[in-house]
């Protein structure tokens, strides 16, 4: 059964930047850099307006909880696919799937971005985390929607230094 998760994550910059940032290349490139552990940008495209990028990560096995160790083994990773719609009125809405490979875990849901003040602006992520393991899957479930807020938190801070940087 999946967990449904609602994060709201505040930026202290317009939504204008934010969006500038997710919908750039350059961005994705800095970010998949800067996390490493072997990850990679495998597409970043465009399609009606519709910005899409794709990410291969590669995850280490030890930073895993306990609990999903012996399920994931030694050679991991995970494909996260977002994409963002055009900036119309201060906000942008897209989408967000994350699947980890060797284990059956899927992160996915909806994403707004809106403006919060004329400085400020708001991601909001509506979803699930789901995992079909038999009879580990709710508790599996459960650890990850932490391991969803530690990402939002390292998204964030990553975020706003690469906007920092280029100002």
């Amino acid at each position: 059964m999946a967990q449904p998760i609602e994060q709201n994550t505040d930026y202290p910059c317009t939504v204008a930047e934010l969006y500038g940032a997710l919908t750039s290349e350059m961005y994705w490139k800095d970010r998949v850099s800067e996390f490493g552990l072997g990850s990679r940008v495998v597409e970043f495209f465009g399609v009606d307006g519709r910005t899409t990028s794709v990410v291969d990560q590669a995850v280490d096995a030890e930073m895993l909880p306990k609990a999903l160790r012996r399920f994931a083994g030694a050679d991991m990773s995970a494909r996260c696919t977002e994409w963002w719609d055009p900036l119309v009125d201060q906000s942008a809405s897209g989408g967000y799937e994350l699947e980890v490979s060797r284990v059956p875990i899927v992160i996915a849901g909806d994403v707004t971005m809106t403006a919060t003040s004329e400085s400020t602006s708001r991601l909001i992520f509506v979803g699930t985390v789901t995992s079909t393991i038999p009879v580990m899957g709710p508790v599996v479930e459960k650890i990850m929607l932490g391991e969803v807020d530690k990402s939002f938190a390292a998204e964030k801070e990553f975020t706003l230094g690469w906007l920092n940087a280029r100002h």
